[in-house]
């Protein structure tokens, strides 16, 4: 364009312009710009391209000026390699079989043969006509030849925009039915939908076509949901993988129950079941079963005594755990972080657990909304694990499984000491610790070669043995527990120490298969406070024992006596001087008014001028003071008491 109003020239931004377009308008009047009437509405005036300084000219002409095309591949390279990842494997072949025999062609012509006799060979290898081979050049001409490949892929585009038509209502129908838990086949499915579209009139395409539908409209996590449930969606998604080499060996560990529920077995007392349970320990680090203890059912007790076996080889630190009615119990877990079972309360006190320093770890075993099988020892006790081997040991091969063939409890506990000692020593475990090399028995040695082991005490140990119950002190300090209690009443306990417990909510540890031996007392904070002993009901007439309890009385109550007394060193009157000689007004201060109208009885003996002369001064004091006491309290105590003494007097008079 060589015209231009002053505007359109001022945007351009032409060097040796002016930039707005009054100032362009006032140098072209002046300077004597060729100029034309703006033809349409609004008038105005353009101006010719030669009528502007050399400088402005010269911009104008390169900007103006056609690009020079930019060399290039000529082609999509991007959308090339693209469109060939989206084909199928057997089209990916097709371009590879291809590419062969191009290849195989410029051998050839590079060995010296024509072009079209080397066609011609490899067509003949190749079984296609050589015509097929000359179009496969043409495919790839102008491609590089890295590209190759990808442009000799089939282009079998297919019908992609054409549906069969199908009635919503019948696809919504056909989706509904086969969309649910009852899992529907597609034959099924298509069936009945034809019965229903015949009555509604409805058009549907074929069952083949129906059924592609549902696997391209339909995401496979929405599908699994709907035919198979939550916990089979779940279970498509991947899992996360944990590196348990972070903890040292025995830092860390694991517990779970093992129910060997295809072994009827027979316990001591006669029972005879399918339902025992041995709940056992594994290091997480080198995952070696460090303890198990085995049991009719999976109970607190079973857990309780697992974990003082455990304490006899490790202190762990750290314990993982399912978040069970087992396992969260109060006895052992009470007062940790994350439990979700039974109601917490401020006086429940701290579990064996976190008493002894060992957290808890909670694995939630919902198999939806947790991580069912998160622990390790979990893939001890699966296919081929210790439940398998243990079932199918030579020794029950042919016994256990009826109650006719149970076998003994003592059998099942020897059967399982030796499956968990060849499934500790078992080499090529493909773990951390392991490396594929060790097992668990000799990652375990490898590990606390160089650890020193936090150890627990056998006292500590101790209260493992026992069960927790959390109760009040009565006011006599006598403890009650509900353990062992009948219709006869509850088992208490009593001590002297618990006594000054009185009312105090406080932690009892007792053994439950011997009651009678008394129990541990412990704050609810964990700290050990007292003993106490069993105090047994006795007959209504049982005299011996009465006497035995007054005479336990007497001496309790002398007891206290000799207490009080050391207690209380300083006397009534004693305490009554001090106060009176702290409370005396100062010298300074105004005498206190009295009223005389009122007039205080007393029943003192009447003043005797004649006996008050014999006195000496020595018996002011109506009583003696200990020998004990120190001199010189005793001496501005007795100045005290005669100053109030004389003081009387006087008032008397």
């Amino acid at each position: 364009m060589e015209w231009r109003t002053a505007a359109e020239w001022a945007e351009l931004g032409l060097p040796d312009l002016p930039s707005t377009p009054s100032a362009l308008i006032r140098r072209a009047a002046r300077e004597g710009w060729q100029r034309r009437d703006r033809a349409g509405r609004g008038g105005g005036f353009e101006y010719h391209f030669s009528s502007l300084p050399d400088k402005a000219r010269a911009a104008y002409i390169l900007r103006s000026a056609p690009k020079k095309p930019v060399r290039g591949k000529g082609y999509d390279q991007d959308g090339l390699w693209a469109r060939f990842e989206r084909l199928t494997d057997a089209h990916h072949q097709e371009a590879n079989r291809r590419l062969k025999a191009l290849e195989a062609v410029a051998d050839l012509t590079a060995a010296g043969l024509k072009k079209l006799t080397a066609i011609a060979h490899v067509a003949s290898q190749a079984e296609v006509n050589p015509a097929t081979i000359r179009r496969w050049f043409a495919m790839v001409k102008g491609i590089e030849r890295q590209d190759w490949l990808a442009a000799l892929a089939p282009r079998y585009a297919g019908n992609t925009e054409a549906k069969a038509e199908c009635d919503p209502r019948a696809w919504d129908w056909y989706a509904g039915h086969y969309l649910t838990r009852r899992q529907p086949s597609h034959a099924d499915t298509y069936r009945r939908l034809q019965e229903v579209a015949a009555v509604e009139g409805w058009t549907i395409p074929s069952e083949r076509t129906m059924a592609r539908r549902i696997e391209t409209d339909v995401d496979r996590l929405t599908l699994t949901l709907m035919r198979e449930g939550e916990e089979a969606m779940a279970a498509l998604f991947p899992r996360q993988q944990r590196d348990a080499t972070v903890f040292a060996a025995g830092e860390a560990v694991n517990g779970d129950g093992l129910k060997f529920d295809r072994l009827w077995v027979r316990f001591p007392d006669g029972e005879i079941i399918n339902t025992a349970t041995a709940w056992l320990y594994q290091d997480l680090r080198t995952r070696k079963i460090l303890a198990w203890r085995l049991g009719k059912t999976e109970n607190t007790d079973l857990f309780r005594l697992a974990t003082y076996d455990l304490t006899g080889v490790c202190a762990p630190q750290f314990v993982w755990l399912d978040n069970t009615r087992v396992a969260a119990n109060k006895t052992m877990t009470a007062g940790a972080p994350g439990r979700h079972r039974f109601k917490d309360k401020d006086f429940d006190g701290l579990g064996l657990l976190p008493a002894l320093g060992m957290t808890p770890k909670w694995t939630n075993p919902d198999r939806v909304t947790g991580t069912p099988g998160a622990k390790p020892i979990e893939r001890a006790f699966g296919i081929g694990g210790i439940h398998e081997k243990v079932a199918t040991h030579p020794a029950f091969i042919e016994r256990g499984y009826s109650k006719a063939t149970a076998i003994d409890a003592e059998e099942l506990r020897a059967v399982l000491d030796q499956e968990i000692a060849r499934h500790n020593s078992q080499k090529g475990r493909q773990t951390e610790a392991c490396r594929g090399l060790l097992s668990f028995d000799e990652a375990w040695e490898e590990a606390t070669r160089s650890i020193v082991f936090r150890k627990f005490s056998q006292r500590q140990r101790n209260m493992l043995l026992m069960v927790r119950e959390v109760v009040r002190v009565d006011q006599t300090g006598m403890v009650s527990i509900k353990a062992g209690q009948s219709t006869h009443g509850r088992n208490r306990y009593w001590s002297e120490a618990s006594a000054r417990l009185s009312g105090k909510r406080i932690v009892a540890h007792f053994d439950p298969d011997n009651l009678h031996a008394g129990i541990f007392i412990y704050s609810l904070a964990g700290d050990y406070l007292c003993q106490a002993e069993h105090r047994p009901s006795v007959a209504f007439n049982d005299t011996t024992t009465s006497r035995e309890l007054k005479k336990f009385r007497e001496q309790a109550a002398k007891a206290a006596k000799r207490e009080a007394a050391a207690v209380s060193r300083m006397s009534a009157l004693e305490r009554a001087a001090l106060y009176e000689n702290a409370t005396k007004p100062a010298p300074d201060d105004p005498a206190p008014s009295v009223d005389h109208k009122v007039i205080a009885a007393h029943w003192a003996k009447p003043f005797d001028p004649q006996s008050e002369a014999k006195r000496t001064g020595t018996d002011d004091v109506p009583f003696d003071l200990p020998e004990d006491r120190d001199d010189e309290l005793t001496e501005r105590f007795s100045a005290n008491v005669r100053a109030l003494h004389q003081k009387f007097l006087k008032e008397q008079l």
